[in-house]
């Protein structure tokens, strides 16, 4: 019979993203984390011009993983799912995504861990604007 998972009182969506992706972030000298979130939680990691933020969307038990590079008159910026579909690395789907209980939302984010672990190298390398251009991540102008 197997046993339920069962956050302890200490345990947030905030301190599992740090438990788990931390280790990586310091190996991959991402400064952070910065928490903060006003409508949904969120917790983000930077190194120079690129931007990891998790979200957590409490109302739809949903975990979504946003990539930002600044880039001259803006910023390119996608979803984890949208950008393993976009540079074929399998479908939208194939990102979990569920955070309906404790357990699938430390399966979540392991998840977008190993995706981060593929794409990082291209996210992170001189071509990342023309990777993020090719995935199909969008462009945001930069105000005024």
């Amino acid at each position: 019979m197997s046993r339920r998972v069962r956050p302890k009182r200490s345990d947030s969506f905030e301190s599992e993203v740090r438990r788990q992706f931390g280790i990586l972030a310091v190996g991959w000298e991402l400064e952070g984390p910065i928490e903060g979130g006003v409508v949904l939680p969120t917790v983000n990691y930077r190194a120079g011009r690129l931007t990891y933020t998790w979200m957590f969307d409490n109302e739809d038990r949903r975990l979504v993983l946003s990539v930002a590079l600044s880039v001259a008159g803006g910023r390119r910026s996608g979803f984890l799912d949208d950008l393993v579909a976009g540079a074929g690395l399998g479908a939208p789907q194939d990102v979990r995504t569920s955070a309906q209980t404790w357990h699938s939302l430390q399966q979540s984010i392991a998840s977008h861990i190993g995706w981060l672990r593929r794409l990082h190298p291209l996210l992170a390398g001189p071509d990342a604007e023309v990777f993020l251009e090719r995935a199909g991540a969008r462009l945001v102008p930069r105000d005024g």
